[in-house]
């Protein structure tokens, strides 16, 4: 076609050539080609659309919208607009590679199923042109490469697994994870409450001091960046600060067994006891586990000592006590 403009242009000039002549059959001849080669290009290309399947990167794939094992996952390949057979007379076929297991493709261009198996699969498909209509199709056969992900379903890790317990004004801290999906989650709060001074961040952190006691229930979301999602709903309880309840001991006498009980509320099991300061009568011994004193005292006087609890977060709480034992015979005296 460009050539036989170009031999009309020049055949068109039957003047004996001069420097004005052949000054306008150069920019003549430029014109011509520039025209001829807008056509070229502005001509419709044939081959397999990228609506469906766009080649985002400029790589030399084309990429599928992912789907998530053992979904329902359907796309159409189709021919790209203007391919010169029309609509829908194409047939679609898989030239070579795999296809995810659990998808089929027909000879429409649908591609769908169920996929079973994660991973990332590149495979070609090749459209073919009707070869029984020379008028009007080529018979022309292409073939493009494509990109599908598939990915797993998406499920909800903890860290740890049960929610810990914890402590009105002590530090808080959990992360919910989720994996599977496209690996990218964030988090929101959707049902329930968290305790008041806690916060659930889009990384599916909890976070915070919580300033009352109680049990929380509450619900949380994950939706990774392909809009997959799920939800985690869990329990959290918050015990009141610890603390020593026993104002007072009784008192103590010589040569008579003694048994005291301390008293702690709040703050989470198990808790331990010990003696941090002073020095017990001797005879008497404080249980650690039970927080008690007992044993059978071999002196009196005054004793003045300071126990510690300590709660299974590690929250410590200090107390100073008197324990006076008192001796008969000394009365009589």
């Amino acid at each position: 076609m460009i050539a036989r403009l170009i031999v009309a242009v020049v055949r068109g000039r039957e003047a004996a050539p001069t420097a004005e002549h052949l000054r306008v059959k150069r920019l003549t001849l430029i014109l011509v080609l520039v025209a001829a080669l807008a056509v070229v290009s502005d001509a419709p290309a044939g081959g397999i659309s990228d609506e469906t399947c766009p080649n985002v990167r400029g790589e030399n794939t084309n990429t599928c919208p992912p789907g998530t094992v053992g979904t329902p996952y359907s796309i159409r390949f189709s021919e790209r607009e203007g391919s010169g057979c029309g609509p829908g007379r194409q047939t679609f076929h898989l030239d070579s590679g795999p296809l995810p297991p659990g998808l089929t493709l027909e000879r429409d261009g649908t591609l769908s199923g169920r996929a079973m198996l994660a991973g990332s699969f590149q495979f070609y498909v090749e459209m073919r042109e009707p070869e029984d209509d020379p008028a009007n199709c080529a018979g022309k056969r292409t073939q493009k490469q494509f990109t599908l992900k598939i990915r797993r379903q998406p499920w909800i890790v903890s860290a740890p697994a049960i929610p810990p317990r914890s402590e009105v004004g002590m530090p808080f801290r959990m992360t919910l994870r989720a994996r599977g999906g496209s690996g990218i989650f964030a988090w929101v709060l959707v049902g329930g409450k968290l305790p008041t001074g806690l916060r659930l961040g889009a990384d599916g952190s909890i976070m915070g001091t919580p300033r009352i006691s109680g049990t929380y229930q509450f619900e949380a979301k994950a939706t990774d960046t392909e809009s997959r999602s799920l939800r985690w709903a869990a329990t959290l309880s918050v015990a009141p600060r610890l603390l020593i309840r026993t104002q007072r001991l009784p008192a103590a006498t010589v040569g008579r067994f003694y048994s005291a009980d301390l008293t702690a509320v709040g703050g989470a099991t198990p808790k331990v006891w010990k003696l941090t300061r002073g020095r017990l009568p001797r005879g008497i011994r404080l249980v650690s586990a039970l927080g008690r004193f007992t044993g059978i005292p071999r002196e009196s006087g005054r004793h003045l000592v300071t126990v510690e609890v300590r709660d299974g977060l590690k929250v410590k709480y200090t107390k100073v006590f008197s324990i006076v034992v008192v001796d008969p015979r000394a009365r009589g005296r």
